[in-house]
């Protein structure tokens, strides 16, 4: 008799101790589930606010498939501006586009638009800076620094404002960006020219303004990405042109436009 009741004092002792620890380890199961919610909660919203206006150079690649962090040579060539009608101009080497964007909460996505199609050179880096944006889905900001996530991966793109003022180089094939109102349109021997003035042109010196021709690989987006006709130009509108760092010594000087974006 007393060995039977030896037995069931240690069946309640062992249940009693099961017990508790299956309610301990569901208790840290929890705990732990609060801990990742208040780890994701931490992920601050971005408002359009704090990534528009703002020229931003891809500075750095982080990838974890395979683990690698490098740098980006030519920052300034390699380019990112939102606007806040939910548009975006960027600058992939040589070539330039734009398109269009989609921005809730830390969710960014780049919806793709008109493109230029130059070569860049087998060093550029315009082919994988292109294709790295096409998979971007998040968006934080660290300091002074843009975050771009990237797929599934954590991989990351990196990117830094652009300094106030950048030094001329020679050897750059850059591109340069002006805003202004086309004041006159006219044909030119082959292609189309407007003449384009703003205080911003006249700041740089081209008081009589640029003229710009508009050729066969001109791109011409409207202000939401979509395609426009050069032949709907007028006198009046307002654009941004993009064009090659070279004009032609005339008054005004004339320069080929690459990419002009109505605004």
């Amino acid at each position: 008799m007393q060995t039977i009741r030896k037995i069931l004092a240690l069946l309640i002792i062992f249940t009693f101790i099961t017990v508790t620890l299956l309610v301990s380890g569901c208790t840290e199961t929890v705990d732990d589930k609060e801990d990742m919610g208040n780890e994701e909660m931490e992920i601050e919203n971005i408002s359009i606010s704090d990534i528009t206006d703002v020229e931003w150079q891809w500075s750095g690649l982080i990838e974890t498939e395979p683990a690698s962090q490098s740098v980006v040579p030519d920052q300034e060539n390699y380019t990112l501006v939102f606007e806040a009608d939910g548009t975006y101009s960027i600058k992939a080497d040589c070539n330039v586009g734009s398109g269009s964007y989609t921005l809730e909460g830390s969710d960014l996505a780049l919806l793709p638009g008109p493109m230029t199609l130059a070569y860049c050179g087998s060093e550029s880096l315009d082919v994988q800076y292109l294709s790295l944006l096409s998979s971007v889905t998040t968006v934080t900001m660290d300091d002074e620094q843009l975050v771009l996530g990237i797929g599934d991966n954590d991989g990351r793109m990196l990117f830094a404002k652009a300094e106030g003022s950048t030094d001329n180089n020679e050897s750059s094939e850059s591109l340069n960006i002006v805003n202004g109102t086309i004041s006159s349109l006219e044909d030119g021997d082959s292609y189309p020219i407007i003449l384009l003035e703003s205080e911003e042109i006249s700041n740089l010196g081209y008081t009589k303004g640029i003229k710009f021709v508009i050729s066969e690989e001109t791109v011409i987006v409207d202000p939401n990405g979509g395609l426009f006709d050069a032949k709907n130009l007028k006198e009046g509108m307002n654009v941004r042109v993009f064009f090659g760092p070279a004009l032609a010594r005339s008054i005004p000087p004339i320069g080929q436009a690459e990419l002009i974006r109505m605004i």
